[in-house]
């Protein structure tokens, strides 16, 4: 449902509202923009990226991924991967091979973009809305974890997290929740979360009759749990015994990992937990909660997992601009640029990786050894 803002916005238009209006171009070139801005001030290690490096972040999971790609089902990999199918499924049948599933990502980051432009756009037709609310989701874990890193297919994740959340069409979750459990578990994780802002969004209490529609998910689920007696690694007796008390160590550095992962785009969330309806607010911050200590304990990349909560930065923009239509287009841009000043890092486990600009890393690529 469209918001009230986009209906005023068509009563009266004005001048202004031609010259500022996004167009299918512009909308193009505002995403291409978003990311190539947000990729020069955090750029990826280039010199780590140009040949295989095992043991670093930017390669221990593209290495597995492409082991993958070559043969989908083999179980000789680690067990977190080995249920994330559909994209080697996807480079098998596209007959890719050698490096060139490494693409696969990239899409996903430009089709997640692409569709949060959209979403701004439907919102309101005003091309420093559009670029702002763009720029301030490129600049996050959401779009330079997938690509900094090689072989993640984050994107995905993050496009059907949207769809949930703000998908228009009848098929976008049943396609999202039967597509994305096999691309990467945090969808499952993050599911409640994007339903309770699908609901704020739409004004409707969150347990309807559409909640029926998470039953897309059985599938995934009921096959995991059939097949699971085959993975002693991967049982809840195991998670128990070792992931549970191992979290302890990186549990201390989730604050600062999540600080990392959106910095400014932590105003928008702020404000959508402060504009949500009562009846909703206490489900939503117990579906916020859940999701980011969820994440931090099922894994090490702590900055990188703060991104599931996306879908919640979008509302916030919304409910800022439902508020204060004649100032929104001009404070998200700001907001959006002053996310390109504040320092951006990498917290995996207890390390902090600082992202440095794209001339550092340049001079990096031509000047350190092979």
């Amino acid at each position: 449902m469209r918001s009230p803002l986009v209906k005023t916005r068509q009563l009266k238009i004005g001048p202004l509202d031609v010259i500022l209006a996004t167009t299918p171009l512009r909308l193009a070139l505002i995403v291409g923009v978003a990311l190539a801005l947000s990729l020069t001030v955090f750029a990826p290690r280039l010199w780590l990226l140009r040949s295989p490096a095992p043991g670093t972040f930017q390669w221990d999971r593209g290495t597995t991924y492409l082991r993958q790609c070559e043969a989908p089902f083999r179980r000789d990999i680690e067990p977190a991967m080995r249920w994330r199918l559909l994209p080697p499924l996807v480079a098998k049948a596209c007959g890719l091979t050698g490096q060139a599933p490494l693409i696969l990502p990239w899409i996903g980051v430009i089709a997640a973009t692409a569709y949060v432009a959209i979403l701004f756009r439907r919102r309101l037709n005003d091309v420093r809305w559009v670029f702002g609310g763009t720029l301030l989701f490129a600049s996050t874990s959401a779009v330079l974890v997938p690509c900094h890193w090689l072989g993640l297919n984050d994107g995905w994740i993050w496009l059907g997290l949207l769809a949930v959340a703000f998908g228009s069409a009848p098929w976008a979750l049943p396609a999202a929740c039967l597509l994305c459990p096999w691309i990467d578990e945090r969808f499952i994780i993050a599911f409640p979360l994007a339903w309770v802002v699908s609901r704020s969004d739409r004004g409707e209490a969150w347990f309807s009759s559409r909640l029926r529609q998470g039953l897309w998910l059985v599938p995934y689920a009921a096959t995991r749990l059939i097949l699971s007696g085959q993975e002693p690694e991967a049982t809840t007796a195991n998670f128990l015994t070792t992931t549970l008390p191992a979290s302890v160590s990186w549990l201390p550095m989730a604050p600062l990992a999540w600080w990392m992962g959106l910095r400014a785009a932590w105003l928008p969330v702020a404000y959508a937990g402060a504009t949500t309806h009562p009846r909703l607010r206490l489900i939503g911050f117990l579906a916020l909660g859940s999701t980011l200590l969820v994440n931090a304990v099922l894994a090490v990349d702590l900055s990188r997992s703060v991104a599931a909560i996306c879908p919640v930065l979008l509302l916030g923009c919304w409910a800022y601009a439902r508020d204060n239509p004649a100032t929104a287009p001009r404070r998200l841009l700001l907001l959006a640029l002053a996310n390109l000043l504040v320092p951006a890092a990498h917290v995996v486990h207890a390390k902090i990786d600082v992202i440095q600009p794209l001339p550092i890393e340049i001079i990096r690529l031509f000047y350190l050894p092979a």
